[in-house]
């Protein structure tokens, strides 16, 4: 009698895991963590992207509201005798130049302007806050510079903000018409535009620029 023997095998549950299964489980591991660095490195991206994109907007708004609130003053008149002195002469001051600046291979606008206004200012004790000024606003080294000259001879000089790759101003003589580059009140029978465009060209790291434009109406100019 031929007895066979017999071989009890192995339950799923008491074997361990193979080779193989262990590099696929490792492997899909693996792409799991994968997607969700990737996923959050792009939402720390985009937040970084978003407070650029507010420092932007926030720098243009300075910029911006500096400038409209000097150039809704503009002085278009003759001042008194008393307020003039220190002034130089009682003749307007608007003067806008037209340049430009290279920056690697790219060339922006660099322009200047200059302009007398009694906008209102916090400047001390010794002169009216709103006593007539020259301000001068333009760039130097990438930053907005506004540079007031007072009736008591001090010069202010602010900060407003960068980095700034362009700065350009366009002035309208009347509605309706083209804006020019340039403006000298000396050769326009001491008159000023009636509104004059903005426009900031802000730096970004990845070296893209942005350009953000407003335009302000004089409204001495436009009744002149």
């Amino acid at each position: 009698m031929v007895h066979k023997t017999r071989y009890k095998r192995a339950s799923g549950g008491d074997a361990g895991f193979t080779l193989l299964e262990m590099m696929i489980s490792l492997g899909i591991a693996a792409l799991i963590f994968t997607v969700i660095y990737g996923v959050f490195n792009m939402v720390y991206q985009g937040n970084e992207q978003m407070e650029v994109d507010a420092d932007r907007y926030r720098l243009a708004r300075l910029g911006f509201y500096h400038l409209a609130q000097d150039l809704s003053m503009v002085y278009v008149s003759p001042p008194p005798s008393n307020i003039a002195a220190g002034v130089g002469d009682d003749r307007l001051v608007f003067k806008g130049l037209d340049s430009e600046q290279l920056n690697g291979n790219t060339t922006f606008e660099n322009d200047s302007l200059e302009f007398s206004t009694v906008s209102h200012q916090n400047i001390g004790l010794d002169v009216p806050e709103s006593d007539r000024k020259t301000v001068r606003y333009s760039l130097q080294d990438g930053y907005l510079i506004q540079e007031a000259h007072l009736s008591n001879g001090r010069v202010v000089t602010n900060e407003l903000g960068g980095p700034i790759e362009g700065l350009s101003f366009r002035y309208l003589e009347k509605q309706g018409e083209d804006w020019r580059d340039t403006w000298d009140a000396a050769e326009k029978n001491q008159r000023a535009p009636v509104a004059v465009e903005i426009e900031f060209i802000l730096k970004n790291q990845d070296h893209e620029a942005r350009r953000f434009k407003t335009w302000v109406d004089i409204p001495m100019a436009l009744g002149s």
